[in-house]
C-alpha cells in the first residue's frame, strides 16, 4: 500500500525523497552521492601544510636555478607573512568543527532502516541522484537476467565451473605474458549490479558489471588506448575518403557537440526527413565470434595496405595515446597486430561475474562497466557500416550511398537526415543478431543525445537542448552545492561552462534563455550568489562572441532576462 510502489511492477522504484521521514538524512541525499560534508580541520594544520609546500618548492627552484636555497628566504618569508595575514581575516568566517549529519545516532538508524529495505542505486542518466528500489525486487531482477531460476537459462551467461581463485590465477598469468603486471591484492571479480532507466517507459533496468580491483581491468585501461589509437586512424582515413569521393563512410560521433559542429558545417540547404534509431540491448547481444573476427579484421587493415604489404610493424602507447610505427622502435609500450588481436581475443573470452557467490561467464556480449566497452561496440557497428557503403559503390550505387551522407551514430544511437528509406536498410547493414527500432517522435522531429531536432515546412532546420530527466517525477541534482567541501572556482566554473553549452545548442534566444534561467535559479537555491553568476555572464558574453551575435542581444539585457529583472 506504499504510495511509493511502482505500479507496473507492484514494488518501490522512486526517486522522490519523500520516503525518507528523517529530515536532516532527507536533506543530505537530496544533495546526491557526490555531496561531500565539510570536514573539520585547524588554522595551524593548514598553514603548516601549506608551508611545507612553498619551502619545497623554493627547494626545487633554488636547485633548478643552481643558487643557494638561502637566496629566496626573504621569498619564503614574504610568501609566510601573506598566508598568516589571509588566515588571520578568514578566521571570523569559518566553522572549523562542522557536525556531520552522518555522526547523529537518529540519522544513522533511519538509514540502517532503509537499508534494510531498500537498495540505494544512482539513476541512469541522472547518476548524481539516489534512487531506492525494493529488495526483493531488485534481487529478483538479477536472478531474471542471470536465468538462475528459468529452465532454459539466458544463453547471455554461463554458470563457470571454475573457482574464482582459478580465474583469477589465469588472468594473472596471462596478462604477465602481455608484459602487464597485476598485484595480487589488486585482483578481484567484478560484481553484477544494475540501475534503473527512469527515462523509459515502463522502468527498464541497465546492468553493469563493476569493480574497482578487476582482473582484467588492466588489460582493458590499456585496450582502450590501442583502440582509440585504431579508431583516430580510421576517422582521418574516412575523412580523407569523404573529400575526395563524397561518401561518409564514418558515422560516430563524440558527442553532441560534434554533431552541432557537422550541422553548421555541412551544407544542409533544406530538411525534408529526420529519423533516429536505437538499438535494444546492444552491449549483451553482441556475438563473441563476429566481435572478435571484425575486430581482428580492423587491426589487421591497420597494420596493412590493401594490396597486402606491411604498412606498420607496432602500435607504441605513450601516456593516454598511440602511434604507429613502421620500423623498430626502443618503446617498451609497443604491441604488433599479433599481441593486440590476443588481447583482445583473451578479454572477450575472459569476462565472469559474481552474484550471490557464484561465477557467471558471459559469452554472449560485452558488460557494461568494461573500459573498453563502448570502444568494441563503436567499432563493432563501424566495421559493418563501412563494409556496407563499400558494397554499395563496388555495385554502383554511388548515389544510394550518399543518402547515408548525413548519418551519425553515437554508440547504440542513430540519426539519419534526409534519407527516409535508411529503416529500409537496417537488416542489409547490421547482423540479425541485433535489434533495432525506430524511435522517431514525429514527422518533422526527432530527440538525439540531448538535442531537440525539428524542421518547418520549408525545410529550415532547427536545435534546441532536450533533457530527458525534465520528465522525471523529482527533481535532478547535477550542480555541485556550495556547501559542499569544494573550492568555489569550479563551482562558479559550472555556470560559464553550461551557459556555453546551452548557447552552442540553441538557435533561437528564447530556447537558451529558458534552459539558462532553470539553471540560474537552481544554483541560486544552492547558495551561488546573483554578482558572482552576473560577471560570469558578462565573462561569457565577452568571450564567447560567435555564440551570443545570433540572439541580437545586449550583455544587459541577457543579465535583465536571465535573472528576470527590468
Amino acid at each position: 500500500m506504499s504510495p511509493f510502489i511502482y505500479s507496473p511492477v507492484g514494488h518501490v522504484i522512486t526517486g522522490d525523497l519523500n520516503i525518507v521521514n528523517n529530515d536532516k538524512l532527507k536533506s543530505l541525499l537530496s544533495k546526491g552521492p557526490k555531496y561531500r560534508e565539510a570536514q573539520p580541520f585547524t588554522w595551524g594544520q593548514n598553514f603548516k601544510i601549506i608551508m611545507d609546500s612553498v619551502e619545497d618548492y623554493a627547494r626545487q627552484w633554488a636547485k633548478r636555478e643552481e643558487v643557494e636555497v638561502e637566496t629566496l628566504s626573504e621569498w619564503v618569508k614574504s610568501v609566510r607573512s601573506l598566508i598568516k595575514s589571509r588566515i588571520s581575516r578568514l578566521k571570523g568566517s569559518f566553522n572549523t568543527k562542522p557536525q556531520s549529519i552522518l555522526n547523529d545516532p537518529q540519522v544513522i538508524s533511519d538509514l540502517s532502516d532503509l537499508q534494510d529495505k531498500y537498495v540505494i542505486v544512482p539513476a541512469d542518466k541522472a547518476s548524481n541522484n539516489i534512487i531506492l528500489i525494493c529488495k526483493r525486487h531488485y534481487f529478483d531482477c538479477l536472478i531474471k537476467e542471470l536465468g538462475i531460476n528459468s529452465t532454459t537459462g539466458n544463453p547471455t551467461y554461463t554458470r563457470s565451473c571454475l573457482s574464482i581463485d582459478e580465474i583469477l590465477a589465469n588472468h594473472k598469468s596471462v596478462l604477465s605474458s602481455f608484459g602487464i603486471n597485476t598485484p595480487t591484492e589488486d585482483l578481484d571479480l567484478p560484481l553484477l549490479y544494475w540501475i534503473p532507466k527512469l527515462h523509459k517507459d515502463p522502468y527498464k533496468e541497465r546492468y553493469i558489471a563493476g569493480s574497482s580491483k578487476c582482473s582484467t581491468k588492466p588489460l582493458s585501461v590499456l585496450l582502450t588506448k590501442i583502440l582509440a589509437t585504431i579508431k583516430d586512424g580510421l576517422q582521418s582515413y574516412c575523412s580523407t575518403v569523404y573529400s575526395t569521393c563524397g561518401i561518409n563512410q564514418m558515422w560516430i560521433l563524440k558527442n553532441s557537440k560534434d554533431l552541432l559542429e557537422h550541422l553548421n558545417s555541412l551544407a544542409l540547404s533544406r530538411i525534408h526527413s529526420i529519423k533516429t534509431f536505437d538499438f535494444s540491448t546492444l552491449y549483451t547481444t553482441i556475438p563473441h565470434t563476429k566481435l572478435k573476427n571484425r575486430l581482428k579484421e580492423l587491426i589487421h587493415n591497420c597494420f596493412f595496405y590493401k594490396n597486402g604489404n606491411r604498412r606498420y610493424e607496432y602500435l607504441v602507447i605513450r601516456g593516454d595515446s598511440g602511434y604507429f610505427v613502421k620500423e623498430h622502435t626502443e618503446s617498451r609500450s609497443k604491441y604488433t597486430e599479433e599481441t593486440i588481436t590476443k588481447m583482445l581475443e583473451f578479454l572477450v573470452d575472459n569476462i565472469f561475474v559474481v552474484f550471490g557467490g557464484h561465477v557467471f561467464q558471459q559469452t554472449v556480449g560485452i558488460p557494461m562497466g568494461t573500459n573498453c566497452a563502448p570502444l568494441l561496440a563503436d567499432l563493432f557497428l563501424y566495421s559493418y557500416e563501412a563494409n556496407f557503403l563499400q558494397d554499395l559503390l563496388k555495385s554502383n550505387r554511388k548515389t544510394v550511398a550518399k543518402n547515408f551522407n548525413f548519418t551519425y551514430r553515437y554508440i547504440d544511437d542513430v540519426l539519419s537526415i534526409n534519407n527516409p528509406k535508411f529503416c529500409d536498410f537496417l537488416d542489409v547493414i547490421y547482423p540479425n543478431e541485433l535489434e533495432i527500432k525506430d524511435t522517431t517522435e514525429s514527422s518533422c522531429s526527432a530527440s538525439y543525445l540531448d538535442l531537440l531536432l525539428e524542421h518547418d515546412n520549408e525545410g529550415k532546420l532547427s536545435v534546441k537542448l532536450y533533457d530527458k530527466r525534465d520528465d522525471f517525477n523529482f527533481p535532478i541534482v547535477n550542480f555541485p552545492f556550495l556547501c559542499s567541501n569544494i573550492p568555489l572556482s569550479p563551482a562558479y566554473g559550472v555556470y560559464m561552462s553550461q551557459l556555453i553549452r546551452y548557447a552552442r545548442a540553441s538557435y533561437k534566444y528564447e530556447d537558451f534563455l529558458a534552459r539558462g534561467k532553470l539553471l540560474t535559479n537552481k544554483l541560486l537555491t544552492q547558495g551561488y550568489v546573483k554578482p558572482k553568476l552576473v560577471t560570469i555572464i558578462k565573462k561569457f558574453y565577452g568571450r564567447h562572441p560567435t555564440l551570443v551575435e545570433k540572439y541580437v542581444v545586449s550583455v544587459s539585457k541577457l543579465i535583465c532576462d536571465m535573472f528576470d529583472t527590468t
